[in-house]
């Protein structure tokens, strides 16, 4: 039985008075009124006789209120080719209903929906079962996973926080903790699940002011400017940055160098993994740099285009369109014109433009320098 030790408790307690001042403030009524109008919102339109005469258009309106769906921009297209496309909504509508009001253990159902229904993550199904039995079932995402570290909370093993949680059982034992974390403070009018994640959501969002309270000022350092002026140059950033998002970086160019570093080297990935058929991973391998997730799948693919047609680029880009990838073309300010008539007015291009970015040498490097500072801080104060 997971129990909290004082030390743990009394990290908790250490945010309790602050966090009651922020709720009775506009940023905190407005986070309470948000979490509780998601609640009614899911409970309404999830009840159990909606369920079975859920429309297309109804059930979309559901996805695309989801935060976990706020990962893709465009929403409908993921909807139309990830969710009602492989699975076909009357399938949905089956196992979501067994996932909510099934008789089985949570566990059990949790399963049977991850492998019955593609295109539902951890954080989409944990959102779901949260906001319908706020009750009953937390929520798992972002939130949790950077503040129980941040309290020192050691209630789950390292690869809860580490990786996405895969299984019934998985869930089951997050639930558990969060449940003794829910407990530990009902006295302070923490009464179910919700509460607990708007008191997540305070430190999660106030982190590096909390951090700075409990642990003491904290000194970044501020690298080396950035400059990026070769095709080198554009992958070298791109790896490094991929690696400081938590994604697994591969480059073609594994053997040119920059700044006596080989590219190569700094990827974490020496060769494609077998995501697709040969042919597409024939075309996908000479992308310049893609980021994948830790399902082996590609979720970022940049094409950088130095001196060469951005034509090339965009025509590898798009044998990835079946997948649930995002394309970036990354090259000189120069060539944004041409990548903006190219995405507009060609086809194929047009047809999947909004999967398309253009990222310029200098807007990467603002990204990359604005993102160390996090990641310095990150891993100095949760050791990752």
């Amino acid at each position: 039985m997971l129990t909290l030790t004082d030390e743990q408790k009394e990290n908790l307690r250490a945010h309790i008075q602050a966090y009651k001042k922020w709720l009775s403030a506009p940023d905190g009524l407005r986070s309470v009124e948000e979490h509780r109008n998601h609640e009614k919102f899911f409970k309404e339109r999830l009840s159990p006789d909606r369920i079975d005469v859920l429309t297309e258009t109804e059930f979309r309106e559901i996805y695309k209120t989801l935060w976990a769906s706020d990962f893709w921009e465009n929403k409908d297209w993921y909807f139309d080719n990830r969710l009602v496309k492989p699975n076909g909504l009357e399938k949905i509508k089956v196992e979501l209903k067994n996932l909510l009001y099934g008789h089985d253990e949570i566990d059990l159902r949790y399963d049977r929906f991850h492998e019955s229904v593609k295109g539902f993550g951890p954080s989409s199904i944990s959102e779901i079962l949260h906001f319908v039995f706020p009750e009953k079932y937390c929520l798992w995402n972002e939130k949790p996973k950077t503040v129980l570290p941040l309290l020192k909370l050691a209630l789950l093993p390292e690869k809860f926080f580490k990786y996405q949680i895969v299984s019934g059982s998985d869930y089951l034992d997050v639930v558990h903790a969060l449940e003794v974390v829910k407990n530990e403070l009902a006295e302070y009018e923490i009464r179910d699940f919700i509460d607990l994640d708007v008191f997540f959501w305070y430190i999660y969002n106030n982190v590096e002011r909390e951090m700075e309270r409990v642990i003491g000022p904290v000194t970044v350092t501020i690298g080396p400017r950035v400059i990026i002026d070769s095709h080198e140059g554009a992958e070298y950033y791109l790896l490094e940055l991929g690696k400081i998002l938590s994604f697994v970086p591969y480059t073609v160019d594994k053997t040119s160098t920059y700044q006596d570093k080989m590219l190569g080297d700094v990827a974490l990935l020496r060769e494609i993994p077998p995501f697709a058929g040969e042919r597409v991973l024939n075309t996908v391998k000479e992308i310049d740099v893609i980021w994948f997730d830790d399902d082996e799948n590609p979720r970022m693919c940049f094409e950088v285009e130095h001196s060469t047609d951005i034509v090339h680029g965009l025509e590898r880009l798009i044998q990835l369109q079946h997948t649930y990838a995002r394309f970036f073309i990354v090259a000189p300010e120069e060539k944004r014109t041409k990548f903006e008539e190219l995405t507009t007015n060609r086809y194929p291009y047009r047809r999947i433009r909004d999967r398309f970015r253009f990222i310029s040498y200098d807007e990467l490097a603002r990204f990359y320098k604005a993102t160390l500072p996090h990641y310095e801080l990150r891993n100095k104060l949760l050791g990752e």
